[in-house]
């Protein structure tokens, strides 16, 4: 849902100051000074990073406010990595919460006052979200740091960060107002989320040495230590996490059961991964895996890649909102501005990627959808930066053509081309040096070496055993057919198949819903040549590409067909005829037939699958006593799984995949994880076989 900024003004020292706490976000002394006294000396950062020897490190905080912290606190890390190239911690992980976010503008002025931080203040500028609740994921690779940005109150969010059994964060910083201006922050929920949070040896610095937080932290396995504080202030309080203290509230670390996403985790970077697959999911994949330094391989069925579903020439990109602030409104919304983001990105260094960021205008054809629309444009959920309600007069302006409806407005949506998108994931993945490409390779089966997977440990720091992957490869550029089986070994591999999983026997579990789907090409002519904005209805129409625009979409259940057919071709023109019967856009249209057909594959739920596989049928007799009540943490893990899969992203692919593919490798690396955790679960592939024990299926 939409949040709230907060309300500041400046004092007499430039100081930002929160109205509704009465209290500066940082010293009027020097900021940059208390944080590095604070937070990175009271966590005694610099030492343990340089004893870590993990590859990332994860700091956890309770008050983004001006970002001051995490500036910081990233130049900070960028100077230990110029000085250490070759340690093997090479990323931080900034989690940080804030209920009320700064305006940009407040941002951006309280931020002037540190002009040795104006490097790390633009760049934090260039990707502060919007005030949208949930979670934010900001890549900066410049600096190797990922910063998870979570909109809304503490005490909502905390509970909510899904975490390994042996915990997630490694240092916080708690940064909260002061426990006299606000009290409702420094409550024992807070320390007993901190406990579950945090590992072994986790550390913690504030600038409080209120009685309260001092009790508070020690009453669930926090040893506390004084230090001097910063400036004019006494003291101020430190401490590490004992994770075998009495008080320790371990039921709240506790897993649920068969949605907990550490039961597989990759051991090391020198870990090799097989994907498997040619589109959108594959490529996203490949480049989550090679940023965190992997080993991968990538096979796919073809002479290239994106031959798929993920092949059609241009692609709307915009998310489906409701009303209601609904799971798969929130996946929708959240995965739309990772997906912007991290385009961007990838456009930066592939200019040529055919794409326009044009905006996108959902049109009220008719009544039912005018209703629908003035109820989403009424319930103000979504932030206005995301969606708002324009005119019929807007809606003229906008498209660049005269059309009488009213609609609602995404500005930052707009079109790209699919495969020139995948061909750009897949160079910028090629580019670290740890990405291979294997065309022709048509996966076949896999087999587990050495013993069956074991069910799944709290730390899972066992072995992991070698998964052997059979191909048929043949070389179809030098036009030969002759097939031979090739075995490829991983450590784990990732099925990306689209439409291709329903015929893999790993997959016979799922509930996979085919769907084929034909685009037109229509031939650019007057008045549609003047169209500048993509157009949705039942369908969608894009603006010219290289003289054509993408024209669609057919829906067509278990057709598995990928011939053009004339008859879906007339479907899609009548579809935009009813809907734009008011205008003279489609009614004289010539087109002369160029279309393309594929199949994508989707889900019952209409949401993505991401996880581990397993034979869920056989697995489902351990989970019979959920059709009891019993609840999801007194139920055994999944077993360790060599397999997972992204798929089932339908017609969104272009929306979903990047965020989908941060989630799943996320999770494979024991990495924080970007997603709340009704929406894990809501994506996760154990989904369908919970639900059906709880029902008594």
């Amino acid at each position: 849902m939409k949040s709230k900024h907060a309300q500041v003004h400046f004092n007499e020292s430039g100081t930002p100051v929160a109205d509704h706490f009465d209290d500066v976000y940082f010293s009027n002394d020097s900021g940059i000074d208390e944080t590095q006294h604070v937070f990175i000396e009271g966590n005694d950062l610099p030492s343990r990073w340089l004893t870590w020897t993990k590859p990332t490190f994860v700091i956890a905080e309770t008050g983004f406010g001006t970002g001051l912290n995490f500036l910081v606190t990233m130049r900070a890390f960028r100077t230990f990595r110029k000085t250490n190239p070759a340690h093997p911690l090479k990323h931080l992980y900034f989690i940080t919460t804030e209920k009320f976010p700064l305006p940009p503008k407040d941002m951006k002025r309280a931020l002037s006052a540190f002009p040795a931080l104006k490097e790390e203040s633009d760049a934090l500028g260039d990707k502060y979200p919007m005030g949208l609740e949930g979670c934010h994921r900001l890549d900066f690779p410049e600096f190797t740091t990922t910063l998870d940005l979570w909109i809304g109150d503490v005490h909502a969010l905390l509970p909510q960060w899904h975490s390994p059994m042996h915990g997630l964060v490694d240092a916080w910083f708690l940064d909260g107002f002061a426990p006299s201006k606000n009290p409702d922050m420094w409550t024992e929920a807070l320390f007993s989320q901190m406990a579950r949070l945090s590992k072994k040896g986790t550390t913690f610095g504030t600038f409080t040495a209120a009685g309260i937080v001092k009790r508070g932290l020690a009453a669930v396995g926090f040893n506390i230590k004084k230090r001097n504080g910063f400036g004019r202030k006494r003291d101020m309080l430190t401490g590490e996490f004992d994770d075998t203290h009495e008080n320790v509230p371990q039921k709240l670390r506790t897993p649920l059961g068969p949605y907990y996403r550490f039961s597989t985790t990759l051991n090391t970077e020198k870990d090799h991964v097989i994907v498997v697959g040619s589109g959108l999911a594959a490529a996203s994949v490949c480049l989550s895996l090679t940023k965190r330094g992997i080993n991968t391989t990538l096979c796919f069925d073809g002479d290239t890649p994106a031959t798929g579903a993920s092949g059609n020439p241009q692609g709307g990109f915009y998310p489906q909102l409701h009303s209601e602030a609904s799971i798969a409104s929130r996946l929708q919304a959240h995965s739309f501005l990772y997906a912007k983001q991290y385009y961007h990105d990838i456009l930066h260094h592939h200019p040529q990627v055919p794409h326009a960021f044009c905006g996108v205008i959902q049109l009220s054809f008719n009544d039912n959808v005018a209703t629908r629309q003035s109820k989403l444009a009424a319930s103000e959920v979504w932030p206005d930066a995301l969606v708002r309600h324009v005119t019929e007069a807007e809606v003229s302006q906008k498209a660049n053509i005269a059309l009488p409806y009213s609609g609602l407005w995404i500005e930052q949506g707009g079109w790209l081309s699919p495969p020139s998108l995948v061909n750009a994931m897949l160079s910028q993945a090629s580019a670290s040096g740890l990405l291979t490409i294997k065309a022709n390779h048509r996966y076949v089966s896999h087999c587990v070496a050495g013993k069956d997977i074991q069910r799944s440990s709290a730390d899972n720091n066992e072995t992991q055993d070698t998964v052997k992957v059979m191909f048929d490869v043949c070389d179809r550029a030098h036009h030969d057919t002759e097939k031979t089986e090739v075995t490829i070994e991983a450590q784990h591999v990732i099925l990306a198949l689209g439409a291709g999983a329903t015929a893999a026997d790993e997959f016979s579990s799922l509930p996979l819903r085919p769907v084929r789907g034909q685009v037109e090409a229509i031939p650019s002519q007057a008045p549609l040549s003047d169209l500048c904005t993509v157009l949705c209805h039942k369908g969608y129409m894009t603006p010219a590409m290289d003289g054509r625009h993408a024209l669609g979409s057919t829906y067509v259940k278990n057709d598995l067909s990928t011939e053009v057919c004339e008859v879906e071709t007339q479907t899609n023109l009548n579809t935009h005829k009813q809907a734009l019967e008011n205008t003279n856009l489609i009614a004289d249209l010539s087109h002369d037939g160029t279309a393309r057909a594929a199949t994508r594959l989707g889900s019952p739920d209409h949401q993505p699958v991401v996880g581990t596989m397993h034979d869920f049928n056989a697995l489902k007799k351990e989970y019979s006593e959920l059709g009891q009540g019993k609840p999801l943490q007194q139920t055994p893990l999944l077993p360790r799984s060599g397999i997972s899969t992204l798929t089932c992203l339908g017609s969104r692919g272009l929306t979903t995949a990047p965020l989908m593919a941060e989630v799943l490798v996320s999770g494979l690396c024991a990495e924080p994880l970007p997603l709340n955790n009704d929406l894990l679960n809501a994506v996760n592939t154990s989904r369908f076989m919970t639900r059906q024990a709880i029902r008594g299926e």
